[in-house]
């Protein structure tokens, strides 16, 4: 069974494991992961609910994934928007629902934040096309793409 629940300091341990697990797999690999400074995140993340999203995914009751996000205003109009961060699943829950759940509820508290639109920035180590799948299913579509040049 797929569950949800909002991120709590008590699972602070967890996601800082589980999130220098996925740093060591992806784009970013060859920093330095700092522990503290995540930790101080997910702090902050926990003890602010009003724009802060934190959501942790469950598959028959084990920790399966987590996701951060926020919300904020645009710049340049006035217009809420809220953004994921970071979407994590355990790589052994992956198709098993668990991120679309993450997302679904996601989208559920941007809508009671009053956010006029959810931007999802996905990092997916080269590997668009399953996102993309989630994201359509959601009915979502493509605006951008991500650039990065290492100096």
């Amino acid at each position: 069974m797929i569950d949800w629940r909002f991120l709590t300091v008590d699972d602070i341990e967890w996601v800082t494991k589980v999130g220098k697990q996925m740093f060591a797999d992806s784009e970013w690999k060859e920093g330095e992961y700092d522990a503290k400074k995540i930790k101080k995140y997910l702090h902050h993340v926990a003890s602010h609910p009003l724009y802060m999203c934190g959501l942790i995914g469950l598959k028959d009751d084990e920790k399966a994934g987590f996701l951060i996000g926020q919300i904020g205003e645009y710049r340049f109009m006035n217009k809420l928007l809220a953004r994921e961060n970071e979407l994590c699943i355990l790589p052994k829950y992956r198709g098993s629902m668990v991120a679309i759940t993450l997302m679904k509820k996601f989208i559920e508290w941007a809508k009671t934040m009053k956010a006029d639109e959810v931007l999802f920035e996905p990092s997916t180590n080269g590997d668009i096309n399953k996102f993309d799948a989630m994201a359509k299913r959601l009915g979502m579509e493509v605006t951008s793409k991500t650039y990065r040049k290492k100096l």
